[in-house]
């Protein structure tokens, strides 16, 4: 089991072994808990809500290359990437990185007609990825288009909400304290 802050905040001690990560036999040894596999903790599903991570637009000069756009994701929930969705004027080719990670996301700029879809038919990810908390989305953009571009990127996907958050009602509801 991780154990990042997320993680450690959805876990609960287990009920089977009592958090001790083991359980006697009938036989009167000790066995890993088959419950929690020896981490004393179970990770508690975290609420999933549908969210749309929206970059603030990017906007590109003819061949302008390099242009960094940032948005943060917000301290309420991780936030798990599934499909893109982009539109823009023009063609572009942009490159993500995740900087509290130090992940670049790609090994160079993609051209935005392979990268992402549109919001009728939106671009999956093989393997969907999760931003942590409070962290960075940073984009760099290139105009391919020779002309004045507007981008905007959509990352399309769930905040993932504690289930033990007091401030999450039973359905992932914020509820007045």
């Amino acid at each position: 089991m991780s154990t990042t802050p997320s993680t450690l905040a959805s876990a609960k001690i287990c009920p089977s072994c009592g958090g001790k990560g083991a359980m006697r036999t009938g036989r009167g040894d000790n066995q890993i808990c088959p419950n929690c596999k020896g981490q004393g903790v179970i990770e508690q599903q975290p609420i999933r809500v549908p969210y749309d991570l929206v970059l603030p637009n990017a906007v590109l000069t003819a061949l302008q290359a390099g242009v960094i756009v940032t948005q943060q994701i917000d301290q309420d929930a991780d936030f798990e990437w599934v499909f893109t969705v982009a539109n823009s004027t023009g063609l572009f080719s942009v490159q993500l990185t995740d900087p509290s990670t130090g992940r670049v996301l790609s090994t160079a700029n993609v051209n935005g007609e392979n990268f992402a879809g549109t919001a009728q038919l939106p671009f999956p990810l093989v393997e969907p990825y999760t931003w942590a908390r409070s962290s960075i989305v940073k984009a760099s953009f290139t105009d391919r288009s020779n002309a004045g571009n507007t981008v905007q990127l959509v990352l399309r996907g769930y905040k993932l909400y504690p289930r033990n958050n007091p401030a999450q009602g039973s359905q992932g509801a914020i509820v007045q304290a």
